[in-house]
Formats: structure tokens, C-alpha cells, sequence
């Protein structure tokens, strides 16, 4: 698998850093569910969590500054 380039990322959400928080969850998510895994590995949670994303099956939710 390759990771999703920057560009690829930029136009899910109003900010890079919702981004990095909504795969950082989802990786979170992915790991604690697969650490018993002979193949695990947490680079891989990361990779999957932002396929994920970039397929639309998760959302990125980005709070205004109000």
C-alpha cells in the first residue's frame, strides 16, 4: 500500500490538522482492535486509517473558530 500524498488530503477538511487528528483516531481505533495480530504493525493502522478516509468511509470534522 502507499500512503495518500498531502494533495490527495488537503481538500478533506478546512484544516491539515483536522486531517491529522481524524488518522490519528482511526489509526488508534484500527491498533487496539489488531495488537494481538502476528502482523501487526502501527504504520500499516496509519496507511489503512488514511485509505479510509480518502474512500469517504470516515468523516473529517472541522471546528470553527467562533
Amino acid at each position: 500500500m502507499i500512503p495518500a500524498s498531502s494533495k490527495d488530503l488537503i481538500h478533506l477538511a478546512d484544516s491539515k490538522y483536522a486531517v491529522v487528528i481524524a488518522v490519528s483516531k482511526r489509526a488508534r481505533r484500527l491498533s487496539e482492535n489488531n495488537e494481538n495480530d502476528a502482523d501487526y504493525r502501527l504504520s500499516t493502522m496509519v496507511t489503512k486509517a488514511l485509505d479510509e478516509i480518502l474512500a469517504g468511509k470516515i468523516k473529517v470534522e472541522s471546528k470553527g473558530n467562533s
